[in-house]
């Protein structure tokens, strides 16, 4: 483990060394290419102590600099992004407290992060290429043994056995038979074979081990022998009841398994959210939804007398009911809370149907975000009564409130957006929005939000009607 620990260390290093060199020459580009993007600004010591600092804060609560053995490249990408993210968020804050009197170059922060970002995108892809290139070549390796025929175990040895890991499987101890073929290849012994073969064995980091639960007195017995030898001794816990993603807590030492992984249930990925969403609506509020109100509310009067916005009880987060906030697309009707709206539905007026298929009835919900009611992205809120109805029919409807509701969300973006005609298709939808909660990450939400202004500049129609 002290090697992982000094890798990391040393890519912290590499970062700050990194950004420190970047911040020096894109300050002497910018004085010499573009000035006015620091407004004549040349403090560079001030420049170098605000983005480190900013950037050992982000680190801090959000580290990016893991580079795991089994770490997936959309994790990375994840990772990187967020403490990105975070410095961008620090970095005014720590340039105020640094120097209350000077001007803050704000454009100049954000475009240096956003190329930083790339350069730290590309030395941590560097750096992963690398350590796997030395590890399929048989160095950096961590030896390790496992115990047990069981599939977990099987399942294990089939993902230790891929050489970019960087793992060097010893054996194999188990008792019986194994179906496994490379598994029986590389058996030593049997389970009691294990104290002998271990007293004349050194450099073995990790043992990896099933046995079933009747024979606690041996794993605890093995477990006593690795802290003997100083190896890490893992029990692989053979989870057969739920299927797909789980998560493994602990509650005073206590392993309990949750049915799905939920990354929004961690204090900061509430926080990395809930700051994107104050963000985001706070400059759609300000700078793009007073002036499509102002044109908004002239032609829904001309074409509907009645109120300009349309407020109906919806479900939201853990089920709880809240207002949702549209501009109204349809004449005052006794149906609004009863009724889902159709292609040819007689309630809408034509500027409400238009409105309705580009997504702009949905731009005052930027309000129920800035309060806290809903999020940018996130599983569409439905009317109670269709709450009620679909949660009888689909067994697993209510786990889209496990999160809070979006303006737009994975299940819109998939292809099931508006009307929904049959249970298959709101199946689909369930089914889409569980996956995006068990799978969120910041870049999803970008990622979301970019194919919802595609699809509304007309690249996509889908059902919203």
């Amino acid at each position: 483990m002290g090697t992982e620990k000094n890798l990391q260390i040393g890519i912290f290093i590499a970062d700050t060394i990194l950004l420190a060199g970047f911040i020096i020459g894109f300050h002497a580009w910018t004085l010499a290419v573009w000035p006015d993007l620091l407004r004549g600004i040349n403090n560079l010591p001030w420049l170098l102590f605000t983005y480190i600092i900013s950037f050992g804060l982000a680190y801090l609560l959000f580290p990016s600099l893991v580079q795991r053995r089994m770490m997936k490249r959309r994790r990375v990408i994840k990772r990187v992004f967020t403490t990105s993210c975070m410095t961008l968020l620090f970095i005014p804050f720590v340039a105020r407290l640094s120097n209350p009197d000077i001007h803050v170059p704000y454009q100049f922060f954000i475009l240096s992060i956003l190329l930083y970002t790339v350069l730290l995108l590309l030395e941590r892809f560097s750096t992963r290429a690398y350590l796997m290139h030395i590890r399929a070549n048989q160095r950096n390796q961590r030896h390790v043994v496992l115990i047990g025929n069981g599939a977990v175990v099987q399942n294990l040895y089939e993902t230790l056995s891929t050489p970019i890991y960087g793992y060097d499987i010893k054996g194999v101890f188990y008792d019986g038979e194994c179906p496994h073929t490379q598994m029986a290849k590389n058996r030593i012994g049997g389970i009691s074979d294990i104290p002998d073969w271990l007293a004349n064995q050194s450099g073995i980091h990790e043992i990896y081990g099933y046995l079933p639960k009747e024979q606690y007195e041996t794993i605890d017995k093995l477990s006593q022998l690795c802290d003997q030898h100083l190896i890490r001794f893992y029990y692989l816990p053979a989870i057969d009841v739920f299927q797909g993603n789980i998560s493994l807590t602990f509650m005073e030492g206590i392993p309990i398994i949750a049915r799905r992984q939920e990354p929004l249930r961690k204090t900061t990925n509430k926080l990395l959210k809930r700051a994107f969403d104050v963000i985001f609506s706070l400059l759609v509020l300000i700078f793009v939804f007073p002036w499509v109100w102002l044109w908004v509310a002239i032609i829904i009067r001309r074409q509907s007398p009645g109120p300009i916005f349309f407020k109906q009880d919806r479900t939201g987060m853990d089920g709880k009911v809240f207002k949702c906030i549209k501009f109204r697309s349809m004449k005052v009707n006794d149906e609004a809370d009863k009724k889902q709206a159709t292609k040819d539905d007689p309630r809408k007026f034509p500027f409400g149907d238009f409105m309705r298929r580009t997504n702009i009835d949905e731009l005052p919900q930027f309000i129920n975000v800035f309060k806290g009611d809903m999020s940018v992205v996130g599983p569409r809120p439905h009317m109670l009564k269709h709450t009620e109805e679909y949660s009888r029919l689909i067994s697993n409807f209510m786990v889209r409130h496990f999160a809070k509701p979006g303006i737009t969300g994975l299940a819109q973006v998939s292809g099931f957006r508006g009307e929904t005609h049959t249970i298959d298709q709101m199946e689909g939808r369930v089914e889409k929005d569980i996956e995006y909660i068990e799978n969120w990450s910041l870049i999803l939400d970008i990622k979301i939000i970019l194919k919802t202004i595609t699809n509304m500049m007309g690249k996509e129609k889908g059902n919203a009607y």
